[in-house]
C-alpha cells in the first residue's frame, strides 16, 4: 500500500489497518482459490507488493515451505509495525518484511518467481509504473498476479437502502477525483496481455454478505477513512455523510437484507522465457 505522499487515497491509521485485516480475511478463500490456479512450489521466491497489514503472506508462506521465501513490501509506519506483528504472531519464519515503495523497491531484477498485487492499482492511478516495476521483479518464467475490483455497481444492499447508495456513489467518486479508479480491474487483464505476458488467464470472485457480518461494514469503515476527501471534495455534506453512516450502520445489523460485495478480477501470467 502506498503512503499519502505517493497519493494513495486511503490513511495510515489503527482504523485502517483494522479494515485491511477484515479484508484479508474475507477474501483469502478466494486467494487461496487463485494460488490454487497459479499452482505456487515448495521453494519458490514470491513477494507481495503493498501487502499493508497482512496481503496474502499467509498463504504464500504456507505454500513456498521452509526452502521458499516470502517478501512483504509497504511504506508506513502502522502498515510495516501491523505486518511484523502478523508474521512474529503467526511465526512466519520465511517471511521477511521490508520498507520500499512498491513502484521503485530497489530490490534485485528478475529475483522472483511469483509478484502480487492486490488492491493497490485503484487507489493510486499509477497503472504503468506499478505494472513496470512488477514485471521487472519477475524472473523469465514467473508469474505476475494482480486483483482488483471491476464492478463497483454490484456492491449492493438488498432490498435496497438510500443510505448505503449515497455512501457507496460518495466513496466511488472519492477514489475518482483523487485520481484513482475503483473499477481498475476493467482494465489489468488488458494490460498484462499488452506487457507481453502469456497464458494470461482471469477469475472473478464476488461474496455475499448477510446480516451481522462484519464486512457489511465495510461502506462506514472506507467512507470514515475517506472522510476528509468526502467533505473536502462536496461530495457530501458533514450532517449527510453522518446520516448516510448511521443509515448503513441499520443495514449492517438488520437481519432482512444481504448485501454483495464489488466484483474482483484476478488476473495472472507468465512472463516469456525462462
Amino acid at each position: 500500500m502506498a503512503s499519502a505522499s505517493d497519493g494513495y487515497l486511503l490513511s495510515d491509521s489503527a482504523s485502517e489497518v483494522e479494515r485491511l485485516r477484515l479484508q484479508v480475511r474475507v477474501w483469502e478463500p478466494e486467494a487461496e482459490a487463485m494460488l490454487d490456479r497459479i499452482a505456487l512450489q515448495p521453494g519458490w521466491q514470491c513477494i507481495d507488493l503493498g501487502c499493508g497489514a497482512m496481503g496474502i503472506l499467509g498463504p504464500l508462506s504456507r505454500r513456498v515451505g521452509p526452502t521458499g521465501r516470502v517478501v512483504g513490501v509497504d511504506v508506513g509506519a502502522t502498515q510495516l509495525g501491523a505486518a511484523l506483528a502478523f508474521v512474529q504472531d503467526e511465526g512466519l519464519a520465511n517471511v521477511e518484511i521490508l520498507e520500499r515503495d512498491a513502484y521503485h523497491t530497489g530490490l534485485p531484477r528478475e529475483s522472483f518467481d511469483f509478484v502480487h498485487v492486490r488492491f493497490l492499482f485503484g487507489p493510486v492511478g499509477r497503472d504503468d509504473e506499478l505494472l513496470r516495476e512488477m514485471l521487472a521483479l519477475t524472473r523469465p518464467g514467473g508469474i505476475v498476479a494482480i486483483q482488483e475490483a471491476v464492478d463497483g455497481t454490484s456492491w449492493r444492499c438488498y432490498p435496497p437502502h438510500p443510505a448505503w447508495d449515497q455512501l457507496t456513489r460518495a466513496i466511488l467518486a472519492a477514489f475518482a477525483q483523487g485520481g484513482g479508479d475503483f473499477n481498475v480491474g476493467q482494465r489489468t487483464y488488458g494490460m498484462v496481455r499488452a506487457a507481453g505476458l502469456r497464458d494470461v488467464q482471469v477469475r472473478p470472485a464476488v461474496l455475499a454478505l448477510q446480516h451481522g457480518h462484519p464486512y457489511m461494514r465495510l461502506p462506514i469503515l472506507m467512507a470514515t477513512s475517506l472522510r476528509p476527501r468526502i467533505l473536502e471534495g462536496g461530495l457530501l455534506s458533514e450532517a449527510e455523510l453522518d446520516e448516510a453512516l448511521a443509515g448503513c450502520e441499520q443495514v449492517a445489523q438488520d437481519p432482512e437484507r444481504f448485501a454483495l460485495t464489488f466484483v474482483v478480477t484476478q488476473v495472472w501470467g507468465r512472463k516469456p522465457g525462462g
